[in-house]
C-alpha cells in the first residue's frame, strides 16, 4: 500500500494506469499458466498417491513439452501485441517506451514456462511449503526494493526490471527445489509422454479464460472508455481488494490437492468434509466482505489522500459483494476441478467469459467505474452460480443442488445484516473515527475483532458442520502434539 501511495505520487496516475492495462493485457497472454497447473496437478494426483513414478515421468514429459511451446508462442505473441499496444489509448510515454515497457514486463512470463514444471509436481504432492516460503521472501524483497527505488527517484524503468526479476529468480529458486525433492525428474526425456495433458489443458484453458474473463478485463475496459488516469483510481480500489481477496482465497484454496486425493478415497466422507470446508469459506468471507464494506470509504481517504480517488458506498457493496461471493465459490469450484469436471464446464465458461464482457462495457457507459463492478457481480450471481453448483451435486455429492442454495442463502443473509448493521454503528461515531489516522487504524481492528467474534459466535450456534470443524482441528493438533511427544 505504501508502495502504491509513493508509485503515484512520484510517477503520476497516467503511468501507474498504464502499468495497471499492460499487467491485465500480459495476464491474458499468460492464461496458460493456471490452466497448466490445474490439468496437470489434476492427473498427477493418483500416480503421485500411488507412488507410480512411471506414470508420473510418462505425465510430466508431455507437459513439459507442451509447457515449452507455449513459452516460445507467449514471447512471440507478446513481441507482436507490443507494437500495437501504444495505439489502444493515449499513453503518458511516447512510442518506443511504450513498446519496451510491454516487452519488458510480458518477457518473465513467456521464459518462466520453461521453468516451471518441476514446481507444479511438488504442489500436486501437498508439499507446496517448500516453495512457498521462498516466492512470500522474494515477494516482500520486492516490495521493499520498489519502494526503495521510488524513495530514490529512479527512473520507472527500475520498477520494471525489479518486477521481472522476482518472477524469473522465485521460478528457478522453485524449480531447483522442486528438482532436488524429485531428482528422477531429471530422467523424464527418457519416458514416453503422455498426451492426456494436451486434452485436459485446453478445457482448463477454457475455464481459466472465463476466470479472466470475470476478474481481468476490468482496467482494460476503463482504459478504453475513461483512459489511463481512471484506470489507476479503479486500480488503486482493487488493488486494496484484490489483495484482501487474494489472502481469503489463499486460505480457502490451500486444501485443494488434499481434496484431489479424498476423492481419489472411496472411503472418505466427502460431503460432509465439504460442508465443513464450506462453512469455513463463508465464515471468512463473511468478516472480510463486512469488514472492507465498513471501513473502505474512510480507508481509501486517508490512504491516497486525493480528491478523484473517493470511493462511494455503492461501490464498496459491490466490491463486498463480490468478494463475498469469489470465496465462497471456491469449495465447489475445488470439488469439480478435484474430479475432471471443468471438461463439463466448458460451454458456462464460453457464456461467463461473454456475458462479463458485454456487460461491462453496457454499464460502464451509464453507471461509469461502478458499471464495471456491478458487470462481474451480476455474471457471478447469474451464470456461474447456477451452474457449477449443480454439476458438482448432481455428479460427485449425488445430492439435490437447492441444499447448497439454501446454505448460501442463510450465510448471505448473515453477511448482509452483520454489514448494515456495522455501518449504522460504524457512522454513529464517524467523527471520532476519522479525527485522525490513528484513530481510524484502531477503529479498524477493534471492528474487525468485533465482526470476528459475532461471526464466530453465530456461526458456532446455527452451524453443526461449522462445530464439527473446530472439533477436526482439535483433533489434527491433537494427534500431532501427541506425535510430538
Amino acid at each position: 500500500m505504501i508502495k502504491v501511495r509513493l508509485f503515484i505520487d512520484f510517477y503520476g496516475s497516467g503511468l501507474n494506469g498504464l502499468q495497471l492495462t499492460m499487467a491485465q493485457v500480459i495476464t491474458f497472454l499468460n492464461i496458460c499458466e493456471m490452466a497448466y497447473s490445474l490439468a496437470f496437478r489434476q492427473l498427477l494426483f493418483k500416480p503421485l498417491a500411488e507412488n507410480d513414478r512411471n506414470e508420473v515421468l510418462k505425465i510430466y514429459r508431455g507437459a513439459v513439452n507442451i509447457f515449452r511451446r507455449t513459452g516460445m508462442a507467449v514471447l512471440a505473441a507478446g513481441i507482436i501485441i507490443s507494437f500495437v499496444f501504444p495505439f489502444f489509448a493515449e499513453s503518458p510515454l511516447d512510442y518506443w517506451k511504450t513498446v519496451g515497457m510491454f516487452v519488458v514486463l510480458m518477457a518473465p512470463y513467456g521464459i518462466s514456462y520453461f521453468l516451471m514444471g518441476p514446481n507444479f509436481v511438488i504442489m500436486a504432492d501437498q508439499k507446496e511449503y517448500r516453495i512457498s516460503i521462498w516466492i512470500q521472501t522474494f515477494s516482500i524483497l520486492r516490495m521493499i526494493l520498489m519502494v526503495a527505488v521510488i524513495r530514490m527517484k529512479l527512473p520507472f524503468y527500475w520498477i520494471l526490471l525489479i518486477e521481472g526479476g522476482n518472477i524469473l529468480i522465485a521460478n528457478t529458486t522453485a524449480r531447483r527445489i522442486a528438482l532436488r525433492a524429485y531428482p528422477w525428474l531429471r530422467d523424464a526425456d527418457q519416458a514416453e509422454a503422455d498426451p492426456s495433458f494436451g486434452r485436459r489443458a485446453k478445457y482448463a484453458i477454457v475455464q481459466r479464460l472465463s476466470e479472466l474473463a470475470t476478474t481481468q478485463t476490468d482496467n482494460i475496459v476503463i482504459t478504453a472508455f475513461m483512459g489511463y488516469a481512471m484506470t489507476s483510481v479503479f486500480g488503486s480500489y482493487s488493488y486494496l481488494t484484490d489483495n484482501i481477496s487474494k489472502i481469503t482465497q489463499t486460505m480457502v484454496q490451500s486444501p485443494m490437492n488434499s481434496f484431489g486425493n479424498l476423492f481419489n478415497d472411496e472411503r472418505a466422507d466427502k460431503y460432509e468434509v465439504f460442508t465443513e470446508f464450506f462453512n469455513f469459506a463463508t465464515y471468512v468471507s463473511t468478516i472480510v466482505a463486512v469488514c472492507i464494506f465498513i471501513a473502505m470509504p474512510q480507508f481509501i481517504h486517508i490512504w491516497l489522500n486525493k480528491p478523484e480517488y473517493e470511493v462511494s458506498v455503492p461501490i464498496c457493496l459491490a466490491f463486498s459483494l463480490n468478494i463475498f461471493y469469489m470465496t465462497m465459490r471456491q469449495p465447489v469450484i475445488i470439488a469439480r476441478d478435484a474430479n475432471g469436471l471443468y471438461v463439463n464446464a466448458k460451454n458456462n465458461a464460453y457464456l461467463l467469459a461473454v456475458s462479463k464482457v458485454v456487460l461491462s462495457v453496457l454499464l460502464i457507459q451509464k453507471f461509469g467505474l461502478l458499471g464495471v463492478i456491478l458487470a462481474t457481480l451480476i455474471t457471478s450471481w447469474t451464470v456461474d452460480f447456477l451452474y457449477n453448483p449443480r454439476l458438482v451435486y448432481d455428479n460427485v455429492f449425488r445430492l439435490p443442488s437447492w441444499r447448497y442454495y439454501a446454505m448460501v442463502a442463510s450465510r448471505l443473509g448473515i453477511a448482509l445484516a452483520l454489514g448494515g448493521a456495522g455501518y449504522m454503528v460504524w457512522n454513529r461515531f464517524m467523527p471520532y473515527i476519522t479525527s485522525s489516522t490513528l484513530h481510524l487504524l484502531i477503529s479498524i481492528l477493534v471492528m474487525g475483532v468485533i465482526v470476528v467474534c459475532i461471526t464466530t459466535t453465530i456461526y458456532a450456534c446455527a452451524y453443526r458442520s461449522f462445530r464439527r470443524l473446530f472439533v477436526r482441528i482439535r483433533n489434527i493438533l491433537s494427534r500431532r502434539a501427541a506425535a510430538r511427544s
